[in-house]
């Protein structure tokens, strides 16, 4: 009878246990669904988004890719540059040699290489000297007027005083009515005319040329046009401020003038 008790026991034992993995693995396996359904849109695009850049290429090798392409755009950039600096220098000394026949002068070409760092708006340092042919107190113009003088000459550069220094002074005329006066450099990049007669009626924007006085600067050399007429009190002549015709801060050539 204990025997027979103790089979039925061990028989329910087993049913139960094994009703009880039936219904753990059942809910194991409806959880494991459930959780593969929530999570599989998100599952299917990373794994899309992976199978993208197995298809491009590696971040690493886009990375290097796109600096060398950059490096390689950059160096173009500058040798197209360069070049563009070469055409343009080119084309200036071209139109300075063609503008170089036209004129009545004998004339020696430079290319202006610094400015007078003690005296940096008023002078510049050309290229050119003795051993060329330049001398002291030649006349410098260029394409667009005249530009000053030479003031020391040296074996290989000669430096250039500007018509706006105070120190440089030039006969001109007013090419409208043929008056004359004398202009000296001014501060600002101007440059101004006295010993206007009273009863001219020179004005703005009269061009001012040279007059031909003395053995510098040859006659005819256009300078620059007239921006006002004055009179300063107690003088008995008018003044002109002058403005050069050429920006002397920006000359990169020039012409000397061996009469």
């Amino acid at each position: 009878m204990r025997n027979k008790k103790n089979k039925i026991v061990k028989a329910l034992v087993i049913l139960s246990a094994a009703v009880l993995i039936i219904l753990t693995s059942s809910a194991a396996r409806l959880i494991r669904i459930n959780i593969t359904d929530t999570t599989s849109p998100a599952l299917k695009v990373f794994h899309s988004f992976l199978g993208f850049l197995e298809n491009i290429a590696p971040f690493a090798a886009l990375r290097g890719e796109n600096k060398i392409l950059w490096e390689r755009l950059d160096l173009l950039t500058r040798m197209a540059e360069e070049a563009q600096a070469v055409n343009d220098e080119n084309a200036r000394l071209k139109n300075l040699l063609n503008f170089q026949k036209t004129i009545s002068y004998v004339s020696i070409a430079a290319e202006v290489i610094g400015r007078d760092p003690s005296n940096w708006s008023n002078s510049i340092i050309i290229d050119k000297g003795t051993s060329n042919g330049i001398k002291q107190n030649m006349a410098v113009m260029s394409m667009r007027g005249l530009v000053g003088r030479i003031v020391e000459a040296g074996r290989n550069s000669s430096k250039v005083l500007l018509i706006t220094d105070p120190n440089l002074k030039v006969g001109v005329m007013i090419l409208r009515n043929r008056q004359g006066g004398v202009m000296v450099g001014r501060p600002g990049g101007r440059c101004k005319v006295v010993y206007i007669s009273l009863d001219s009626d020179a004005k703005a924007p009269d061009k001012i040329m040279t007059a031909g006085f003395g053995s510098v600067f040859p006659k005819g050399i256009l300078i620059g046009s007239i921006e006002k007429v004055g009179k300063e009190e107690g003088r008995l002549y008018k003044y002109a401020i002058v403005k050069p015709s050429q920006d002397l801060s920006k000359l990169e050539e020039v012409l000397c003038i061996v009469k």
